[in-house]
């Protein structure tokens, strides 16, 4: 318990032996060019660009107020509050809101006071409705004496003796004769409140305070000559880690290290004033550039410890580009085998992975490292390492646990397993691991992971359409919460473009990153059909059209007249939901964002209900967690094979390469069937109408005969549909036995007659075959109406049940492979 306080003081009392050494070298390092017109280091000041997406500070929104804030595109306080007051919108607000404030800015004056006489106006800062402060105690003295007006008229004299600020550096015009500027002005009142037993003088307190400082800037001159230098190395380090330089953040922890001696002491963060999420995290970041800086001043190689900094290695994230402080600082000693952490240390500071690759290889090291732990020679020597050992690495993957103690998806397990054996062969390859024993080695055809199929219709993956009418009724939500990443756009703005976002998930099954990546112009009209233009990033298919619904492209229509009138980074003009922030990773925006928006939506809802009901006949909750953005490609291919759209035309709804794909949609689980059959083999009629109900073995004895209904017909039930002798003429049958799950089929039918029959009129046919259609029609009509009555008769609870059995039973005749008739006629038909 004593040697962590020895091992954090041991470097900081070598660096302060060697402080002449250590200072000569941090100089050395130090780019001349670093924030070239933002760093003065002659001054040691950090000025800052507001115009910079790099440093998190910005002008208050409102276009005619000039207070410099932290939050880029937001609003100070003074006009946050009017704002909320005014209920406007925030453009509208933003364009038309004229500050009118009784003092001037924090740091700022508004001009110069209006006091003049004889042509000579007074040289003081405006402090309060356009006077100093001195003639503003004046103003309000008389006035309470009701002098005023012999005051303005004799008494009041302009001052001609401008002062600069007593605080070394800081060039604002002093308010009155104590030689402060407002803003230390201020702060030397405020200090003096708090401790009034001990005033300190004006003098004495300046001589000690940095100049004034906007949220844009700081200061590191007040610091210790040895820390000044740390101070300016650590950040020139940590602005190639982070995406924002927070300078409020370095002024805050440059004010509280102070009194400290060196970055290099661990236990700075406890002088932290304010310990800040931010502020420790700036703080942590300093600190490590400069541990990883003495280390290479001692001459050390970080790569070649066993903590190793990703930060410092220059890691960057596969998706945006940009580097990522996740997962920092790894300490590669929780891998007890040195041959391992070796191979691990080598492949992450030569390879240089992404971050998220190297998480995942991290990982599967772990795994294998404690498989290979339980062995009995520990796996320590790699040389006797056998086929045996690999085997068990393998069974480790096979059986992995997340930290909750889920088992992984079989897909990640494969993964995981994939990603450890590459690691392997890259050390083989570059001779880090040459003492490898040869046998240890990973066999494709023994040591696969198979992806594990999901039955059921992947049963908890589509959103039900009945939980989907429950989020529609409460679009108006969608989007108007705190959400991450969208702070720099209009409240109204937001909630549309959420709102549109969910509509083209909810209408066309795109996939998440397809939706988010639409190009600006998406739609193409033609005959009247809107086609929505995307691209299959998965597949590399590029360009792919979709036929949409009216209600979908008005909706996308709306989007793109107010996407018009925002002013966004212009990197995403060529997208429909650009990136919001010139920070951003990618030219659109975020998948992720989108993700999080509909999860604060979703958890913020009342009440969620899901299909069926308890035991008391109370509706039963719905699952919150299965609602995500990748559920409603799902929810759209159930859709349609529930309506019984062909599984080729859902093929290239989905883009799917493969029918079978689409195919794993219509499939219908065993126990779902056979309780649509109970209910359906109730209710069969024959060709004439009349009830002609069966037991559900005979029922599926005959289901799959024909595709207007059940045949009883021995020969033709045996044949599979291919030995009727009448062929397509099931309406004249006397074994034709259809029921309600064929009415959308027998529909179809009718209109496809009658399309005949006035073809062969117009083809002038003899009489008998425009009769033998009529007849046709007559008897398929004569059935669908039986069955319409039939149906309107039973209760509407019963009436739903019948209608979802039908449904499944569709579905399930969709998705099989064998062809029915009329598409194929029987070799024995004369």
């Amino acid at each position: 318990m004593t040697a962590a306080p020895q091992l954090a003081t041991a470097p900081v009392q070598l660096a302060l032996e060697q402080r002449p050494e250590w200072t000569d070298w941090l100089r050395s390092q130090l780019d001349p060019q670093w924030r070239a017109g933002e760093w003065d280091a002659e001054q040691w000041l950090f000025t800052g660009d507001l115009d910079s997406p790099r440093t998190s500070s910005s002008r208050c929104r409102t276009l005619r107020c000039d207070a410099i804030i932290r939050n880029p595109a937001s609003f100070c306080n003074y006009c946050r509050d009017h704002r909320l007051k005014s209920g406007l919108p925030r453009e509208e607000f933003a364009a038309t809101f004229v500050p009118d404030r009784g003092q001037s800015l924090r740091g700022q004056v508004s001009g110069q006071c209006t006091i003049t006489r004889d042509g000579i106006r007074c040289v003081r800062p405006q402090a309060s409705n356009g006077l100093c402060v001195a003639h503003t105690g004046s103003f309000r003295y008389h006035e309470r004496r009701g002098t005023l007006d012999r005051w303005l008229r004799e008494l009041v004299k302009p001052i001609t003796e401008e002062l600069i600020c007593m605080v070394p550096e800081c060039s604002g015009a002093a308010m009155n004769s104590r030689g402060l500027c407002n803003y230390h002005w201020r702060a030397w009142s405020a200090a003096n409140r708090a401790n009034p037993d001990h005033r300190v003088p004006a003098e004495q307190w300046a001589s000690a305070q940095p100049p004034y400082l906007a949220a844009h800037q700081f200061t590191l001159k007040l610091l210790p000559e040895l820390l000044r230098w740390e101070m300016r190395y650590a950040l020139q380090q940590m602005d190639q880690w982070v995406r924002v330089l927070e300078p409020h953040w370095v002024r805050g922890i440059t004010r509280d290290l102070a009194d400290a001696r060196t970055l290099l002491d661990d236990t700075n963060t406890a002088r932290l004033n304010k310990p800040h999420q931010a502020a420790v995290r700036t703080l942590n970041n300093l600190t490590s550039a400069i541990h990883t800086g003495y280390a290479l001043f001692t001459g050390a190689k970080p790569a070649d410890e066993d903590v190793i900094d990703l930060r410092v290695l220059g890691l960057r994230h596969a998706a945006s580009g940009k580097r990522r402080q996740y997962p920092g600082t790894v300490d590669l000693r929780l891998i007890p085998q040195l041959w391992l952490r070796h191979a691990l240390r080598h492949w992450v500071t030569t390879a240089r992975p992404s971050t998220e690759d190297f998480k995942r290889t991290l990982r599967a090291a772990r795994i294998a490292s404690t498989a290979l732990a339980s062995r009995m020679d520990a796996g320590h020597d790699p040389a006797v390492l056998t086929f045996t050992d690999a085997s068990a690495v393998v069974d480790a993957f096979r059986t992995a646990l997340r930290k909750d103690g889920t088992p992984y998806s079989s897909s990640h397990r494969r993964t995981l397993n994939g990603m450890f054996f590459q690691l392997i062969d890259y050390g083989r390859r570059t001779g880090s691991l040459d003492e490898l024993a040869g046998p240890f080695t990973r066999v494709p055809v023994e040591h696969a992971i198979r992806i594990e199929e999901q039955d059921e219709d992947m049963l908890g993956k589509a959103v039900p359409e009945s939980v989907i009418r429950q989020l529609d009724a409460h679009l108006d939500t969608l989007g108007t919460g705190p959400t991450y990443g969208c702070r720099d756009i209009a409240d109204e703005a937001r909630h549309l473009l959420y709102r549109t976002l969910y509509t083209v998930l909810r209408d066309t099954g795109r996939r998440p990153l397809e939706v988010v990546s639409l190009p600006r112009d998406c739609l193409q009209t033609h005959h009247g059909q809107t086609t929505l233009i995307w691209n299959n990033h998965k597949r590399k298919r590029l360009r792919r059209r979709l036929p949409i619904t009216q209600a979908t492209t008005q909706a996308i229509r709306v989007w793109q007249a107010r996407r018009d009138q925002l002013h966004l980074p212009a990197r995403g003009d060529a997208y429909l939901f650009p990136s919001l922030t010139a920070l951003s990773g990618a030219a659109y925006i975020s998948s992720g964002y989108l993700s999080e928006a509909l999860r604060q939506w979703v958890d913020s809802l009342p009440r969620l209900n899901a299909e069926g009901v308890d035991a008391k006949g109370n509706p039963l909750p719905f699952d919150r967690t299965l609602i995500y953005p990748y559920a409603f490609r799902h929810s759209y291919a159930q859709r349609h094979a529930d309506a019984g759209t062909p599984v080729d035309v859902l093929r290239e709804l989905m883009d799917h390469k493969s029918i079978a794909m689409t195919q794993r949609y219509y499939t219908v689980s065993l126990k779902r069937k056979q309780q649509a059959v109970t209910k359906l083999s109730a209710h069969v009629i024959d060709q004439t109408g009349q009830p002609a109900p069966c037991t559900p073995t005979a029922y599926e004895m005959r289901s799959v005969a024909v595709p207007y209904g059940g045949c009883t017909e021995p020969s033709n039930v045996k044949a599979g549909g291919g030995a009727c002798p009448i062929r397509f003429q099931c309406a004249g049958c006397g074994f034709y036995r259809p029921d309600p799950s064929y009415l959308p089929a027998i529909e179809q039918h009718i209109n496809e007659l009658r399309a005949d029959r006035e073809t062969a009129r117009a083809m002038d046919a003899a009489e008998f075959v425009i009769t033998s259609l009529t007849a046709q029609i007559t008897a398929f009509e004569h059935v669908t109406d039986r069955m319409h009555r039939r149906l309107d008769a039973l209760p509407a609870a019963e009436r739903a049940q019948i209608e979802e059995a039908a449904t499944v039973l569709r579905k399930a005749r969709a998705g099989e492979n064998h062809t029915l008739l009329p598409l194929t006629a029987s070799p024995k038909a004369p």
